[in-house]
């Protein structure tokens, strides 16, 4: 079929992709990355997380923090604040990340691991520093840049981020077969 005539029909199913990846692929990506973070803490106890510290300087001034959510759970407590917000971002990350394998397949790479380590390179080594939203307790008030975070923090956000993506990547070709797509290269119609 040439490039310049698809149906509606095909279409829809571009959007389908879209939707249903970045649904599932959001929903598991956020489980996945909590998770990691059982197994691996990247802060010292006591520190704030970077949401954590988001929230509070955006929404501090509504009378909402990173506590404003909590909850108890079998004498657990849960942040229930910074837990929407990986939440939200698992799924603008897995909408960024199927959308950017329509333009940039490569994206793709490793089974998304590739994309894992530019998001922490970029999240973790530009931004959420930029913004001073990290400045490790070992650090002795340094702002936490890459180079400056200690190696259990460093290995606990690439490997989290790494197992974020690619289970991200493995939503995205499961939503592919079952709409038939090629799982490699090119899916998208246009």
């Amino acid at each position: 079929m040439s490039d310049a005539k698809i149906t509606v029909h095909e279409r829809q199913v571009n959007s389908q992709i879209i939707v249903w990846t970045t649904l599932i692929g959001g929903f598991i990506s956020s489980l996945v990355k909590w998770g990691s973070e059982v197994n691996m803490p990247p802060r010292v106890p006591g520190e704030i997380s970077p949401p954590g510290a988001n929230i509070d300087a955006w929404l501090g001034w509504l009378g909402f923090n990173s506590h404003s959510l909590d909850y108890v759970y079998q004498g657990a407590t849960v942040p229930g604040a910074v837990t929407l917000y990986h939440w939200g971002f698992s799924f603008v990350f897995a909408w960024l990340y199927v959308w950017g394998s329509i333009r940039w397949p490569r994206i793709r790479l490793w089974y998304g691991a590739f994309y894992g380590l530019v998001i922490t390179v970029v999240m973790h080594g530009f931004l959420i520093p930029l913004l001073g939203f990290r400045n490790p307790v070992y650090a002795h008030g340094a702002t936490g840049w890459l180079w400056n975070l200690n190696a259990a923090e460093l290995w606990s956000e690439i490997l989290g981020h790494v197992y974020w993506s690619v289970s991200i990547e493995i939503c995205l070709i499961a939503v592919l077969a079952h709409f038939g797509r090629p799982i490699v290269g090119k899916w998208f119609l246009k």
